[in-house]
């Protein structure tokens, strides 16, 4: 499997205050990865260098084999599509309005949509379910519906990698697994790259191929879920008595003793 994301000795600091310590992780192609951790891990940090949100103090990091530094920025955009955990204010548009925003890397401010740009628009709303939602205001819809809607855009935007910050934080149980089984599935039909910060573990387990936790601004864990989900090492990264069932194969339970 193809590294999408080499990260190499990354180093990364808030101030004076070190928050990444020397990281070494190949992020894979299709892959869907989660990540995990105590608040004020690292997780979000990561999550940013890899946006090129965050400037690295140390270290290297590349995408497909080629330094984050010498790739231009529209043409990253192009590749990576970032969601905050807080995406900013909609300020009144329709779904389809947001979602058109996502064409901006390929158009530029002053482009013209053509019908290849209406057909992609439209292809994001319809697999993120939206199509009935399509002109109705973004506020008006609800935090799952929401969710969806900044997803489409990265999905219109033709981006090979989806970076997702808490995209369930806000989200109720079950459109926390609505949410996550989208995701999914369009990673899945769409080849695609997800990098995601969950504080869930049991639900990081059954929608994601794979688990790194960081710890204080470390590697504590990476593995498969069927190597992370056991009390050994989910006591490593969160400090504290565990417990873990296996309800039913692929679903595990984690519990503190």
């Amino acid at each position: 499997m193809s590294a999408f994301f080499q990260i190499r000795n990354l180093q990364v600091s808030a101030g004076d205050t070190v928050i990444l310590k020397g990281l070494n992780l190949d992020l894979h192609d299709g892959e869907v990865t989660a990540l995990l951790g105590h608040n004020g891990s690292g997780k979000s940090t990561l999550l940013k260098a890899l946006a090129r949100q965050l400037k690295p103090r140390g270290g290297g990091l590349t995408l497909r084999g080629e330094a984050f530094d010498s790739i231009r920025q529209r043409d990253f955009a192009r590749e990576v599509g970032y969601m905050p955990q807080y995406p900013p204010a909609t300020d009144g548009l329709t779904v389809r309005e947001l979602v058109a925003l996502g064409r901006y890397p390929w158009k530029g401010p002053l482009g013209r949509y053509r019908d290849e740009d209406q057909q992609l628009i439209d292809q994001a709303i319809e697999d993120t379910g939206l199509r009935q939602f399509s002109h109705r205001s973004v506020d008006t819809l609800s935090g799952g519906e929401r969710q969806r809607a900044w997803i489409a855009l990265l999905l219109a935007q033709q981006t090979r990698c989806l970076l997702l910050d808490e995209p369930i934080s806000a989200l109720d149980v079950v459109h926390q697994v609505d949410t996550l089984r989208l995701i999914r599935s369009l990673a899945k039909k769409r080849g695609l790259t997800v990098v995601m910060v969950l504080h869930d573990v049991d639900l990081a387990a059954r929608f994601c191929d794979r688990l790194i936790a960081l710890k204080n601004g470390s590697l504590a864990a990476d593995g498969s879920p069927q190597q992370t989900m056991n009390t050994r090492t989910l006591e490593s990264i969160y400090g504290i008595a565990m417990g873990v069932l296996e309800r039913a194969p692929g679903h595990w339970v984690s519990y503190v003793h």
